[in-house]
């Protein structure tokens, strides 16, 4: 079972042919509203891929959260998501004609998400308990200890890249990065932006996802390298928290990190290759399909 500690949003995307500049008003191709969230997509994406999910966050009380919700209800338990005063959290996000994004987010209930409803006894029971930075850092910080307290394994995703301290980023089991994520660890450490230079440093296992080349992984002293699948690139918004979350599936069914990653890989890369967020997430016959032939 994996437990997801993490954001729910509802994200507003605007399809536009290219990125609109300062003080630029631009006509939108397209537009669509989507649930997302961090959480919430890395939550949908191990579930899509076979595992038993448990979601922790909060949502407001307004009309926002029945779409912020609505896949995770129908995959995953949504028992200790709260309801709170705060507007439900949201993103706008837009998409060039290249399938690149920029994304603004307005955190809202997700920052009033309290790490408590994660109880100790879930975390005994799961084997992946996994965490993003769209969250109060303190909630992050007070179960990534918690985690540790009890013998469980957190897999952290530094997304946005927040600065945690040293101490805190070492209870983890393994830490996920993009690339300028990577680098902004990297620049907090003083150190190089490789998975290896950065588990070096903080003495736990560090996984760098590299777009287009792939994803790499340091743990234990030992490097691990897996290519990306060859897709068209259509839309990149959902890709990296489909790899969190299926990584996470992966690891929870018992596979070696580096077939996860091969797993994790391929199901973004499905991802990319569709538009939207939640919408864009492979199910497991779809990964599968492809994973057992590369």
């Amino acid at each position: 079972m994996i437990v997801t500690f993490g954001s729910i949003n509802v994200d507003f995307v605007f399809s536009v042919a290219e990125m609109p500049q300062t003080g630029q008003t631009l006509l939108a191709a397209g537009f669509r509203t989507e649930a997302g969230g961090k959480g919430a997509n890395q939550a949908l994406a191990a579930a899509r891929d076979g595992a038993d999910v448990v979601m922790a966050g909060a949502v407001g009380r307004d009309a926002l959260a029945a779409i912020g919700m609505q896949n995770l209800v129908q995959t995953a338990d949504v028992s200790r998501v709260a309801r709170v005063p705060e507007p439900t959290g949201c993103a706008s996000i837009f998409i060039d004609g290249q399938g690149r994004n920029m994304i603004a987010v307005a955190a809202g209930a997700n920052l009033a998400a309290s790490a408590d409803a994660v109880d100790d006894e879930l975390i005994r029971r799961a084997s992946v308990i996994l965490m993003q930075m769209e969250n109060d850092v303190r909630e992050v910080e007070k179960l990534i200890r918690r985690v540790r307290q009890a013998g469980g394994k957190s897999v952290l995703n530094l997304a946005p890249a927040f600065l945690l301290a040293h101490d805190v980023l070492s209870l983890c089991d393994l830490i996920v990065v993009n690339e300028d994520e990577a680098e902004a660890l990297a620049a907090w450490l003083e150190c190089g932006s490789s998975a290896q230079e950065l588990s070096e440093r903080l003495s736990t296992g560090v996984l760098r996802t590299l777009g287009g080349n792939g994803a790499e992984a340091c743990v234990d002293g030992a490097v691990i390298h897996v290519p990306a699948i060859s897709i068209e690139v259509k839309d990149t918004t959902a890709a990296g928290d489909c790899f969190v979350g299926v990584l996470a599936s992966g690891l929870d069914r018992g596979m070696p990190l580096e077939a996860a990653m091969r797993r994790a890989a391929t199901a973004a890369g499905l991802a990319c290759s569709r538009p939207g967020s939640q919408s864009s997430i492979p199910f497991r016959t779809e990964t599968e399909r492809i994973y057992s032939v590369s």
